[in-house]
């Protein structure tokens, strides 16, 4: 499947992309993390009762617009995360799983998408010529670290600047654990994150045992097969920066007061943000992490 996605070329609609990779989420942390992740946990903390994954499902016309318009959504979107991201009354953070698209590597078998299942052939393909995989990915703000920590065995975490790669062509890094041993500090690859060709530098490698919440098995999965990444800063318009943006809405937020509180206020932001016609767009699943990730 990712192979198909490659050979339709630049002009495929970026939407079914992002659905078909999330389709590929679903068969392959099902399947493989029963054997990598089948005892991960959170730890504790009061706070998951109070948290809830968002997402958005705009209908094709609304995305449509979105995508083609003069700027305008673009400039309304980025008002809306201002404030929700902002705002005093509820704390939202941004995380995605994108997998990245490596090219003439070798990695961990466990750190392949689809790993363990009838489809892990198709993690490995080419791209015009060039030896391709497909890898577990997870791409991040600073603040999801409050929520899910992650220790650093050696290296660094992300500084401010490292958000800002859009343009630049170099994405920082942090690998898993189980890349331990197969690569070093410093090291440099090749690959593709969305459409757009990247090189990625390792700055950092995590402590093994940590875990986040995965939305698409509804529970923790640990951060030892990921390649963990910043969340692009977005503030010009570019076709990657409105693909990004509108992924930057798939997240969690955290609001004392409860699910239909937390969906109230975000309504109300997309109105004070001139997008009013995008509420009921935006989804607030009914049972909070502490629900879903933990017995």
């Amino acid at each position: 499947m990712l192979k198909l996605l490659r050979e339709n070329g630049k002009n495929r609609n970026k939407k079914t992309i992002i659905l078909l990779i999330s389709i590929m989420l679903l068969i392959g942390n099902a399947s493989c993390e029963l054997v990598f992740d089948s005892k991960v946990t959170l730890n504790d903390l009061p706070a998951y009762s109070f948290t809830w994954r968002m997402a958005e499902r705009l209908d094709d016309s609304l995305y449509d617009e979105y995508r083609h318009d003069d700027g305008q959504r673009f400039q309304a979107l980025l008002t809306f995360s201002d404030k929700l991201r902002s705002s005093g009354a509820l704390t939202f953070i941004p995380y995605a799983t994108n997998p990245l698209e490596l090219l003439n590597l070798t990695i961990p078998d466990p750190c392949m998408i689809n790993y363990g299942t009838e489809f892990a052939g198709e993690s490995v393909y080419e791209i015009e010529g060039e030896p391709a995989v497909a890898t577990e990915a997870v791409q991040v703000t600073e603040d999801f670290f409050d929520l899910f920590p992650l220790q650093i065995a050696e290296g660094r975490r992300f500084s401010d600047e490292d958000y800002d790669f859009l343009g630049k062509g170099t994405i920082p890094v942090i690998m898993g654990a189980a890349y331990k041993g197969s690569f070093s500090l410093g090291d440099r690859f090749e690959g593709y994150y969305i459409c757009d060709r990247f090189t990625f530098e390792i700055i950092g490698f995590a402590e093994s045992g940590s875990a986040f919440f995965s939305s698409g098995d509804r529970r923790p999965v640990s951060y030892d097969r990921y390649i963990i990444m910043p969340f692009a800063s977005i503030s010009e318009d570019s076709e990657i920066g409105r693909i990004i943006l509108l992924q930057q809405f798939c997240g969690l937020i955290t609001d004392g007061n409860g699910r239909d509180d937390a969906l109230k206020r975000v309504n109300e932001y997309l109105a004070d943000s001139g997008l009013e016609d995008w509420i009921g767009q935006f989804y607030i699943m009914d049972t909070s992490l502490i629900g879903h990730g933990r017995e």
